[in-house]
């Protein structure tokens, strides 16, 4: 898997080289001067799509960007942190890593619309006996990667706030068995397949996933709502402190006109799941930070 992604790694930095060249006359001649780089990881396929498409749109709009794809989010935020990019795509740990590194200091550009008021669940087996958070002691409670602070750091940061001892609680771990490198956001999915198969009583996963399937009717156990985290922010468009304001505005800006019915960026939307991109804010991060300050 780490070979495939560094290859689309490779690809998507000679694609991303390319993209200057699809830019009108008036854009190289942008008063803001030099290229753009954003920065991704290589989760799928998809990604060279979007960031092909992604850039070719800013660089149209007077923004000249180029892309680099890494094959894990360490990568990206290290390259981040180097300067090799200006704008790294994250998950909220990713974001929230760099945030702290750089003295708790960053850019907090844009997000998704779905990115906005994520929250947690713990779910749990109807017959595991399991009616409150308080009933997980001495219970398997099934974890995904612990890449998406969604599936790990912030639940149980929750809890433990909560009052949860959570020496008491048997953690069952699947971040070593799925692709916690390339789509962490697969990893409830993966929670889910544990449940089922009695790895475990209770699990955390993400409450969209949780509403898609309390109602089936055919599942083949029976699982039950337990508790739900406060809300949070997730992806999330990254920048240094220290980068270019005006830049930063235009990136910004040009992102928030992005319309999902133009044939120019309607793939790029899709892709990526949104409707509307919206302005990122830093007070949707403030627990993460809190709980990687903790550690």
């Amino acid at each position: 898997m780490n070979t495939l992604l560094r290859m689309m790694g490779t690809l998507g930095i000679v694609l991303g080289l390319s993209n200057a060249g699809f830019a009108d006359e008036p854009a190289r001649r942008s008063p803001l001067g030099q290229i753009t780089r954003l920065g991704a990881v290589a989760y799928s396929p998809a990604a060279v799509t979007i960031f092909e498409g992604l850039t070719h749109y800013l660089t149209k709009n007077g923004l000249p960007s180029d892309y680099v794809l890494y094959s894990n989010y360490d990568s990206l935020v290290a390259a981040l942190d180097r300067g090799e990019i200006d704008i790294a795509w994250n998950t909220p740990l990713a974001h929230a890593k760099f945030h702290v590194q750089n003295q708790c200091s960053s850019q907090t550009l844009v997000m998704r619309d779905v990115d906005v008021g994520v929250r947690s669940v713990v779910v749990a087996l109807a017959e595991s006996g399991i009616k409150s958070v308080e009933d997980l002691a001495g219970k398997r409670l099934v974890l995904g990667s612990a890449q998406p602070a969604e599936a790990t750091v912030l639940p149980l940061h929750f809890l433990k706030k909560a009052g949860v001892d959570l020496s008491t609680v048997k953690i069952v771990s699947l971040d070593a068995e799925v692709d916690s490198q390339g789509n962490p956001c697969a990893s409830p999915q993966h929670v889910l397949h544990a449940l089922r198969s009695g790895r475990g009583d209770a699990g955390i996963i993400t409450a969209a996933l949780w509403n898609r399937v309390k109602d089936e009717r055919l599942a083949p156990v029976s699982l039950q709502h337990v508790w739900t985290s406060p809300p949070f922010s997730h992806c999330v468009f990254t920048a240094a402190a220290t980068f270019d304001q005006r830049r930063a505005s235009q990136f910004t800006k040009l992102m928030l006109e992005m319309d999902p019915n133009d044939s120019a960026t309607m793939d790029v939307m899709r892709l990526e799941g949104t409707k509307k991109w919206v302005f990122g804010t830093a007070e949707g991060f403030n627990d993460l930070v809190d709980a990687l300050g903790k550690k």
